[in-house]
């Protein structure tokens, strides 16, 4: 137990000076003095500051899937609005709950090397096959159009929710007048049901 807090609160410590100074600006002896821990016990626990970064990406997308994947439930033909606001609504509040991950994902994590890309591509993809699970759900219970391109909407949701994510909780951090969690979700949930509404339900 005392060896797992440890690694955490060393990846804590380091989640936090990425996501504010970036991964080339964050050295271990730098994430060593936050967690005031000696150089020996680092690396008790990684390799290098890649093996650590590659542990923090591994570990948002385990708490993105527990929180949101697997939290999801069958849509129910009676309340399907609230079923897809309510998977929109607990995917924005991971991100907002969790706004130095997002930032290193969003904005640090692309385009670092070869080695981090395929852990941002499987979070990207993870997110993808969901949604698009998700849109086959809504057509089999006639929420949306049965001749929607499920691949191409799919990939058009998940770009414009990324986008809110990294405008709201990144971009627009301190910005005091902020619109809710809820409120964006409505949003997001009337343009998705707007375009992809079966005719029946007109």
């Amino acid at each position: 137990m005392k060896r797992e807090l440890r690694k955490n609160q060393i990846l804590d410590g380091a989640k936090k000076l990425i996501a504010r100074n970036g991964y080339y600006q964050t050295h271990v002896e730098d994430i060593l003095r936050e967690v005031k821990l000696g150089k020996g016990t680092f690396y008790l626990y990684f390799k290098n500051k890649e093996d650590l970064f590659i542990s923090i990406l591994e570990r948002f997308l385990d708490d993105w899937e527990e929180v949101v994947l697997n939290a999801s439930t069958d849509p129910n033909q009676k309340d399907l609005q609230s079923y897809f606001q309510a998977l929109i609504t607990r995917s924005l509040n991971f991100f907002k709950l969790n706004e130095e991950l997002c930032n290193i994902y969003l904005r640090i994590g692309p385009g670092i090397n070869d080695i981090f890309e395929p852990y941002i591509e499987r979070f990207e993809q993870k997110m993808l096959n969901y949604v698009t699970n998700e849109l086959q759900k809504g057509v089999q219970v006639g929420l949306f159009r049965k001749d929607m391109d499920i691949d191409v909407m799919a990939n058009i949701i998940v770009g414009a929710f990324l986008r809110i994510a990294y405008y709201y909780f990144i971009v627009k951090k301190r910005k005091r007048k902020k619109p809710s969690i809820e409120h964006i979700s409505e949003e997001f949930f009337k343009i998705i049901t707007k375009g992809l509404q079966s005719p029946i339900m007109f």
